[in-house]
């Protein structure tokens, strides 16, 4: 693994105020963290204001790699293009290359946990290429990133999606722990999909743990509660970096931690900790 490639999620400091990110970054930065993703509700709160953004993150060396975007529900899907074109120019002017990109929101009702119906595979299909070839206008390539109760999520999906775009301008973006929570290997995914793996989130998740979909895939407990520290879970961590190694992955390994136990800044200093004892 690359350590030049490592980034933090700050979004969970909170995204609807500049004072959020302030403290994000500068919590993050004096841990040893110089690179990070949020997600595109900043640019709203900033306003639309690239330099004052800019302004709050160059104050402690922290440069934006990415943005989170969501494609969210079937019915309110032409609100993702709406700005769609002024959100890649804000992140383009800011060098970011590459972007998470979230499925459709709230799986049909007529699904089956891992089984989506053939008619919303070929619109979540449809979707991420119509991003896709708006965003390669910027010089940004989309990393589909698997989540919970989306049309992105089990591997059933995940198989069609990247056999169905053009490598060029869709990358994947595992999440290890929404893999497993999807009822995935982690490793197996990783391994399958590794060539067109652009950008990875990190975080752990104790095997075991009795947890579905629709929470997740079988079960109605909370989701995020059970994403843990690294180290805190059973994923193996040196097996997908020596994958990713083999195909000379060049794309960040972005730790995202949705629900701290304590703090932020504590889990980002633990996370830190633990990769530092592996790598």
């Amino acid at each position: 693994m690359d350590r030049s490639k490592l980034a933090y999620a700050i979004w969970p400091w909170g995204t609807k105020k500049p004072e959020q990110i302030e403290k994000a970054a500068k919590e993050v930065a004096e841990i040893g963290y110089t690179q990070v993703e949020c997600t595109k509700n900043v640019m709203y709160t900033f306003d639309w204001d690239l330099e004052a953004y800019k302004e709050v993150l160059d104050r402690y060396n922290v440069k934006t790699i990415s943005f989170f975007f969501g494609l969210g529900n079937r019915e309110a899907d032409a609100d993702v293009f709406k700005n769609l074109e002024k959100e890649l120019e804000f992140a383009a002017a800011l060098d970011v290359k590459r972007v998470c990109l979230q499925g459709t929101s709230f799986r049909p009702d007529n699904s089956k946990p891992d089984d989506m119906p053939q008619d919303a595979l070929n619109y979540e299909l449809d979707i991420i290429n119509r991003f896709a070839n708006i965003s390669k206008d910027f010089g940004i390539t989309p990393c589909l990133h698997p989540h919970h109760n989306t049309w992105f999520m089990f591997e059933k999906e995940i198989d069609y999606i990247m056999a169905n775009t053009d490598p060029e301008l869709v990358k994947f973006a595992p999440d290890v722990a929404h893999l497993i929570a999807a009822d995935a290997d982690p490793v197996k995914v990783i391994r399958k999909h590794a060539d067109r793996v652009g950008f990875t989130h990190l975080k752990d998740f104790p095997y075991g743990t009795d947890i579905g979909s629709m929470g997740f895939s079988r079960s109605s407990k909370e989701i995020y509660s059970n994403f843990s520290e690294l180290g805190k879970g059973n994923i193996d961590f040196p097996e997908i970096f020596k994958i990713l190694d083999s195909v000379n992955y060049d794309g960040y390994y972005c730790i995202e931690q949705d629900k701290a136990p304590s703090s932020n800044a504590e889990s980002a200093l633990n996370n830190m900790k633990y990769l530092e004892s592996i790598l």
